[in-house]
């Protein structure tokens, strides 16, 4: 074998290799301990009061991590957001587009678009996922987005390949799924669906303080 042909195959075994371990750390499973506890997120945002709804233990063993509330937030007119959130500073695994757990309890979406959410300052939009779904006689409006580090992004498989960008140079790769939901009439669901907006508007600036 000429020594350029062996230079040559001993390279590309090398990236072969180099690629199959960087593959392998990416999706192996992290069971480290987030060092941020995100059920520190303010209770009270604005005028909106919560109250924090039990998560089951077999829905925390399907996430993953413990580091999850679910809260319905109160406004002072009776309005009530169901606020989701579910982070970890490991495992890419917890945050997984809510469709599959909005399907897998018997619930149909109904449709399924893109929407945004005002921002302000260097940011003028958050891009959002907006689903309506039906359960039984219950309609609900949902608003869900990712986080990874300062991003935010409607795209589940941009998060995951961001989270294995900074995985594979060192950086912090936290991870995190946002979703807010509210209850709808049948007939008209740009009340909620403006609502929903607003309450996304508050909480933008404790999402960046409170999930690093």
């Amino acid at each position: 074998m000429k020594k350029r042909d062996f230079s040559y195959y001993l390279i590309l075994f090398l990236l072969i290799a180099a690629g199959f371990i960087s593959w392998s750390l990416y999706f192996r499973i992290y069971r480290q301990t987030d060092t941020v506890d995100i059920n520190t997120f303010p209770a009270v945002i604005e005028s909106w009061t919560s109250e924090n709804i039990p998560i089951s233990e077999y829905d925390l063993a399907i996430l993953e991590t413990r580091n999850a509330f679910i809260r319905k937030y109160t406004s002072p007119e009776g309005k009530s957001i169901f606020l989701f959130i579910v982070y970890s500073q490991n495992n890419r695994k917890v945050s997984h587009p809510p469709e599959i757990c909005y399907t897998g309890s018997g619930a149909t979406i109904v449709s399924s678009a893109h929407d945004s959410i005002p921002a302000s300052g260097a940011i003028l939009s958050i891009q959002v996922n907006k689903l309506a779904v039906e359960k039984g006689p219950q309609k609900q409006v949902v608003f869900y987005w990712f986080k990874v580090g300062d991003t935010m992004t409607s795209n589940y498989w941009k998060q995951q390949s961001l989270i294995a960008i900074k995985s594979f140079t060192g950086e912090p790769a936290s991870s995190a799924l946002i979703r807010i939901s509210m209850d709808a009439d049948n007939e008209n669901i740009s009340p909620v669906t403006q609502d929903l907006k607003e309450f996304g508007q508050h909480i933008l600036p404790y999402l960046f303080s409170y999930l690093p």
